[in-house]
């Protein structure tokens, strides 16, 4: 879109408050859209030829006929129009033109300008000025904007503004079309923001921080700066802000309270206020203060409890950070706890988590709690848990760091000792069975105690196994007792052959490539071995750097390093060969990528291999456009892309697509692949009724880069409701001389003039769920909109024609297109009902609507 650059605001020279704007603009040369219609040039037109001008199929047009003056007999084709007789009737020449060719010499020509002509459409600027007081939010000076022919715009702000901000858009120049002004093309605005506060109070000292239990006061004394009416105090813990609050001035002091948690250390920062004509102009931060701490939160958990020995054991817990120390209480009943002298205690004396208790009864079941300590006072207690001692171990948990191994590969088998007791494991046999040869071995646990209770594991060498070896094998193990518990389920590792991935980037003549220049690409990928098959193959395209880029409609979108920007998986036994095009990855100019592929064999095996390769291509921005008419009598637009050089030659790189642009924002894809030489106009069914609006997308071939462009809205200017159904639709090409057998639409279609009166209603998909412990429901929303309306109108008696189409309408089982004279438009389904009273001149109708989901 148009919009001006370097945009910039000063203080002019010798004043003190007028302020000025400046900007660039480079004026655009623009065939302006909508350049045709069927409602320009009209069936009875008397019409002259302009120069350059060709028959439809090509040929040269004599001079003489070029000379005079000639009657419209036929339009076909939206601009195909067939020239009869002259105005003095001395020729009839029956010979098509194409209507961008034909003037009527009224205003509403069809078209202004040829592609050849350079025309700049730029009429003036609208500038709008903004102020700021600290409130906030932004005053507009004038809501419409200040046009101005210049490239500068001056402005005084009022005194209370503490920033001020300029606005600039472009406007063009605009034309007549269907009695209607309409814009060349639609300008963006730029804004640019200039701050006027005068010098900020000074930095105050750091506060000072006082904490009593659940409660933080910072302070601020002795403050000298005139300009500080007031501190604002920020209270953090680590790096998380947890409070915020202004308290003003008084006797040159300051002073903040807030609740805070336990078990965190807290530190406070301050800034001056300045009260700047009712708004606020701020001092830099202070330093932090000093970190103050609170008592300590009770232990998370108590992560375990494990037997020793018969008679004594270890408990551990989750650190608290500011502790500087734990009591541990323990009995052999629950109840006890705080109610019975049968509960004893062990104190630590430092930040340690561990605590180990002797003297214990083997066989008895022991109840553990634990709180934490400071300078501050004592946390609550942490949760109860319980420990038999001396019982024999479960079964172990086993797995393997794979069930299907590589040949000469390693394999270690994993087991966790699972223990009732909490104690360690102490032995471990494990039972082999190497395709029908048994091995069996014992292992003591030797390792450190503090590594005693971690995952055990045996590594299993696989060197002198064939291709196709099985191996089972299981584990058991014993505790403090000594005493072996169950053992653990068998499992089985198959042994196979390494698989292999020869992976290569090749050009469209199969030479294997590291820079692209162009698509097609191909991926290409061999797997082995032979004594393996197979299943399928997943291919990535991820990108290495960061970069901004367009979507296949236009629309903005971010692209983050070791973001995939292509991903399938093909279920495929033959080897890969992939070939990429720009309707299948949308690759950046100037990026890097790389290509991730994985093999999966029937085996259960995989082999990975990435290859990396840049994007190097003359990456062109084209601006795209789109001549535009419509039908008058059935409510149609017909739509003719084009995407022109400098020179007005059609760029042939580039495939084009049509999107119009919904009521809603949305877009609704008319047609894609459209070569810019074709000279093809697109049907559009159902153009919004007040203006029709597209969005013209280039792609180009080459490289995939994508440019668009939002003509003006076209004036349609349809005054009554519309409801079409039973239809069909397809494109046509101008370049064709014949007459198409199937007209470019047929179907049903309802106008409805009369005055109408429409109900429009409503119904989000939400649920709404009450939770104990919850003031209010939650609300979950899901995505149906459950859009209806109800239109009720009343029809002459007479009008007979609109009375047999209600009637079919109303036997029509399937969805409608409706129109109403406001632009909104969607596929609903309809239910149709009216009532015929004898005495009455009119009929009341009235008309259902619902929302679904449709097609163009």
């Amino acid at each position: 879109m148009p919009s001006v650059s370097n945009l910039t605001v000063k203080l002019q020279t010798g004043s003190d408050n007028i302020y000025f704007a400046t900007w660039d603009f480079k004026e655009s040369a623009k065939k302006p859209s909508g350049g045709s219609s069927t409602s320009t040039i009209k069936t009875g037109d008397w019409v002259t030829i302009k120069s350059g001008a060709t028959y439809y199929n090509g040929v040269s047009i004599p001079s003489w006929v070029m000379s005079d003056t000639w009657k419209v007999i036929q339009i076909t084709k939206g601009d195909r129009a067939v020239l009869g007789k002259n105005k003095s009737g001395s020729n009839d020449i029956q010979s098509a033109i194409s209507t961008k060719y034909l003037t009527t010499g009224s205003s509403s020509s069809s078209s202004e300008s040829t592609q050849d002509e350079i025309v700049k459409y730029l009429d003036h600027y609208l500038v709008k000025w903004y102020y700021a007081t600290g409130d906030g939010i932004w005053f507009v000076t004038n809501e419409s904007g200040t046009s101005v022919t210049s490239k500068q715009a001056t402005y005084g702000p009022p005194s209370n503004a503490t920033k001020i901000k300029v606005s600039v858009k472009p406007v063009s120049k605009t034309r007549k079309v269907n009695d209607k002004d309409v814009s060349y093309w639609t300008g963006d605005w730029v804004s640019k923001e200039y701050i006027l506060a005068g010098s900020p109070p000074t930095k105050p000292s750091t506060p000072s921080v006082k904490i009593e239990k659940y409660k933080l006061t910072a302070t601020i004394d002795n403050v000298e700066d005139p300009k500080t009416d007031e501190i604002q105090f920020e209270v953090y813990s680590g790096t998380t802000r947890v409070s915020v609050g202004t308290v003003v001035v008084k006797t040159c002091r300051a002073s903040y309270s807030c609740n805070i948690s336990a078990g965190l250390d807290y530190r406070v920062r301050c800034r001056a206020v300045n009260t700047y004509n009712d708004s606020k102009v701020y001092s830099e931060w202070s330093s932090y203060s000093s970190s103050a701490g609170t008592i300590p939160n009770a232990p998370e958990s108590i992560t375990s409890v494990k037997a020793l020995s018969e008679t004594s054991v270890q408990i551990s817990w989750t650190t608290v950070e500011n502790a500087t120390g734990y009591t541990v209480e323990y009995t052999t009943k629950k109840l006890y706890f705080d109610s019975s002298n049968e509960v004893q205690s062990v104190s630590v004396t430092d930040a340690t988590s561990y605590a180990v208790i002797t003297g214990m009864s083997s066989g008895e079941e022991y109840f553990f709690r634990v709180k934490a300590t400071n300078k501050e006072g004592d946390s609550g207690w942490s949760e109860i848990k319980s420990i038999v001692i001396g019982e024999p171990p479960a079964a172990p948990t086993t797995w393997s760091s794979t069930t299907t191994a590589i040949t000469g590969e390693p394999v270690t088998l994993y087991w966790v000792h699972n223990a009732e007791d909490g104690s360690s494991q102490t032995y471990a046999e494990l039972e082999l069975y190497i395709g029908d040869t048994l091995e069996e071995h014992t292992i003591q646990n030797t390792t450190d105690e503090d590594e005693k209770d971690k995952t055990s594991q045996w590594v299993l060498e696989t060197k002198s196994y064939v291709d196709g070896t099985s191996v089972k094998w299981r584990v058991r193990t014993a505790g403090i007792t000594k005493e072996y518990g169950d053992w653990s389920v068998q499992r089985t590792i198959d042994i196979h052959a390494p698989a292999t991935l020869d992976l290569s980037i090749t050009d469209n003549n199969g030479n294997v490539i590291e820079t692209l220049t162009t698509f097609p690409f191909y991926i290409k990928g061999l797997a082995g071995p032979k004594t393996q098959t197979p299943i399928g193959y997943h291919v990535s395209i991820v990108s290495d750097v960061q970069y901004e880029t367009v979507d296949n409609i236009g629309n903005p979108k971010m692209i983050n390093a070791g973001e995939e920007v292509y991903s399938k998986y093909f279920d495929i036994s033959d080897p890969l060969i992939l070939e990429m095009v720009p309707s299948i990855v949308d690759l950046e100019n100037n990026a890097h990528y790389r290509v991730n592929c994985t093999v999966s064999m029937n085996t259960g095996l995989t082999a990975e291999e990435t290859l990396y390769f840049n994007v190097s291509w003359s990456d062109l921005s084209y601006e795209p456009d789109a001549e535009i008419g419509i039908d008058e009598e059935l409510y149609t637009a017909y739509i003719s892309p084009y995407c022109l050089d400098d020179a007005g030659n059609a760029i042939t790189d580039v495939s084009l697509s049509v999107y119009r642009r919904e009521f809603d924002g949305s877009f609704t894809e008319l047609a894609s692949g459209i070569e810019t030489d074709a000279n093809e106009f697109i049907l559009d069914p159902h153009p919004a009724l007040d203006y029709a609006r597209y969005r013209i997308v280039a792609t180009s071939k080459t490289t995939g880069a994508v440019s668009f462009y939002d003509p003006p809205g076209y004036p349609v200017g349809g005054k009554s409701i519309i409801i079409q159904w039973d239809e069909a639709w397809s494109n046509f090409d101008t370049n064709e001389e014949s007459e198409l057998e199937t007209p470019p639409w047929s179907g049903s279609m309802l106008k409805l003039p009369y005055n109408i009166d429409v109900s429009e209603s409503n119904s989000s998909d939400i649920s709404m769920i009450e939770y104990a412990g919850r003031s209010h429901p939650v609300a979950y929303y899901g995505t149906q909109l459950g859009v209806a309306a109800q239109w009720s109108v009343e029809i002459p008696k007479d009008d007979k024609e609109t009375i047999y189409a209600l009637r079919r309408l109303a036997r029509w089982m399937g969805d409608v297109y409706v129109r109403e004279p406001s632009g909104s438009g969607y596929w609903a389904t309809i239910s149709v009902s009216f009532n015929q009273t004898h005495c009455e001149t009119t009929i009341p109708v009235s008309i259902s609507i619902s929302q679904v989901e449709g097609g163009i």
